[in-house]
Parts: C-alpha cells; sequence; structure tokens
C-alpha cells in the first residue's frame, strides 16, 4: 500500500520499502530512501536537514534545484531572442548567471492521491514577467510517482505569456551512497562529451569520452562535464558501490547528463538537462515554447539493494 503524508512545507511519498520526501520550496527532491535489510533507511539524496535549511542554503551548491529557464551557466548573464537582448542577474558566479530563475520559488500542492498501486503528488508554481531579464510567463507543474517501478519526476512547462519564450530544464540532484565517491562505480551510457572552456561553457565541440561506457570506479577522477547521451532504451546512468544501485533513466527530452563531484567528495551531482549549458546563446537543445504549448521532460530513479 502507498501512502501520502503532508505538512506545510513538505510531504513524502512512501511504500513498505521506498519513501521520497519532497519539498515545496524549490519543488526539489530532498529524500529518496530504500529501507534495508536491518530496518533502517538509506537516502540516496544529499539532502537537507528541513525546509527551513533549504530555504537558507539553497545557493550553496543548488542541492536539488529545479533548472529553469535556463541550466548551468549562461554567457555573462546575458543572451539574445527573437531580435532583442536581454541580461540576467539573479544569481551569478563569476562572470556568469547560473542555474536559473526558478530554484528558490515555492510551489503549491495541487493534487496528490494513493492506492495499491503508487502514490503522486502535483505541484505548481507560476513565472511572473521578470524585468530582471526574462519578461516570458509560464507554469511550472511537477509530478512526483513513486510506484514499482521507481520514482519518476515528470515536469511540464506551459507557456501563460503571449509571445515564445526560449528554455532550458532540467535538475541539480547530489546523490549519495554511502562513504565516499572514490569507490563508488559510474555507468553513462554514452561516448561524447561536451568541449568546455575555461569557464566551463560549450565551444561547440564534441569530443570522444568513453570512461564511463562500460563503467568505471571513479577513484580520485573530478568531474564538471557535460555528456550526450545514447539510446533512452537504457539506463542515462547508473551508480553504485557494495550496498546500493541507483539507476537513472531519462526520456528523449533530457539528451544531456551533466556530472559534478563537489570537493567533499560525499556525493556526485548527477544533472538530467533538456540542453547544454549556455544553450540561450549556443542553440544546443534550446526550445522555443510557443504561446500556450507546453513541453514535458521526464526522468526516472530506481533505487536498490546491492
Amino acid at each position: 500500500m502507498y501512502t501520502i503524508q503532508t505538512q506545510s512545507q513538505s510531504l513524502v511519498l512512501q511504500n513498505p520499502t521506498h519513501r521520497a520526501e519532497i519539498y515545496l520550496h524549490g519543488g526539489l527532491l530532498n529524500q529518496f530512501a530504500i529501507q534495508q535489510s536491518n530496518g533502517t533507511w538509506h537516502n540516496a539524496i544529499d539532502a537537507f536537514a528541513s525546509p527551513d535549511d533549504a530555504r537558507a542554503n539553497l545557493i550553496n551548491g543548488f542541492h536539488g534545484a529545479k533548472l529553469s529557464p535556463y541550466a548551468c551557466r549562461l554567457r555573462h548573464g546575458e543572451y539574445s531572442f527573437a531580435g532583442k537582448h536581454y541580461r540576467c542577474d539573479k544569481h551569478r558566479l563569476g562572470n556568469h548567471a547560473i542555474h536559473g530563475l526558478m530554484y528558490d520559488a515555492d510551489f503549491v500542492l495541487e493534487q496528490s492521491h494513493a492506492d495499491a498501486d503508487s502514490a503522486w503528488a502535483l505541484l505548481r508554481s507560476d513565472f511572473a514577467p521578470d524585468e530582471n531579464g526574462f519578461p516570458f510567463a509560464y507554469q511550472i507543474q511537477i509530478q512526483y510517482k513513486l510506484n514499482q517501478h521507481g520514482l519518476s519526476i515528470a515536469t511540464q512547462i506551459i507557456n501563460t505569456g503571449t509571445q515564445a519564450m526560449p528554455l532550458v530544464d532540467g535538475w541539480h540532484p547530489y546523490f549519495t551512497l554511502g562513504g565516499k565517491v572514490n569507490d563508488w562505480t559510474l555507468h553513462i551510457n554514452t561516448t561524447q562529451m561536451l568541449e568546455f572552456d575555461a569557464d566551463l561553457l560549450p565551444t561547440g565541440k564534441l569530443l570522444a569520452d568513453t570512461r564511463f561506457t562500460n563503467g568505471a570506479t571513479l577513484n580520485d577522477t573530478t568531474l564538471d562535464n557535460c555528456f550526450v547521451l545514447d539510446s533512452v532504451q537504457k539506463a542515462a546512468c547508473t551508480l553504485s558501490n557494495n550496498a546500493f544501485k541507483l539507476s537513472i533513466f531519462a526520456d528523449a527530452n533530457y539528451p544531456y547528463l551533466q556530472a559534478y563531484t563537489p570537493p567533499e567528495r560525499t556525493s556526485i551531482a548527477l544533472e538530467n538537462l533538456s540542453g547544454a549549458p549556455d544553450a540561450f546563446n549556443n542553440g544546443m537543445g534550446l526550445i522555443t515554447l510557443h504561446a500556450g504549448k507546453s513541453r514535458t521532460f521526464v526522468t526516472r530513479y530506481v533505487l536498490e539493494q546491492a
């Protein structure tokens, strides 16, 4: 049986073996946990202590952040669209804007349901036209669904304005299996990654990269790279150690996977992206979403004991 527990700032979807905690602040996933044979729970998300902790510290690493309407870096915080030039200054890292405009948005719980087969919740947040670089109205709907196939996260972007808008969608979760990243095995369904310049912005070139095509132990590897995914018939990536295996399945609307190892090396960010970093300028995966139209992006997480 599946259940849903709701509180003022969060909700939990649960079955006897798995649970997912979602914060309304940011619409972010703060827990995806599996119950172990000894009865304890392992959370595969590098989590915040509370919704208030997330509200205060989300920009310190952007753990779990919804990346919208652009993902990763935007060169100098500037772009041109439909013949007009814009500048976004919400959050900058060095010379560039980063991680979009909705990472700290408050969502509302629109609907939820639990029965013998699944538990799901639908969240919504509306972006008002912003004079600070993005004068386009749109709505984000996020459906979290827990069932026997894992936890699926479907993001629907609806253009509620009167003009076309540029769009990239993504997520910025950090996963942990316990211990250090060095001991984990990473497999990515890819043979190519984007070439980055010194500012971690794509040059437009693709580089052959098969380091993780057949799986490899991370050891002391440092990652801040964007990989181009192959067939969606397979898992986009898997992360495993001697205790757990996490698999990420992405639909065709998430053709990129950004991987980042933070300095403390106790987690790894594995980020489903619909477009490349700086897509507003380089056009790699950029979507033009016309007024009244929508686009849906789906990723699914499966967590197992090894």
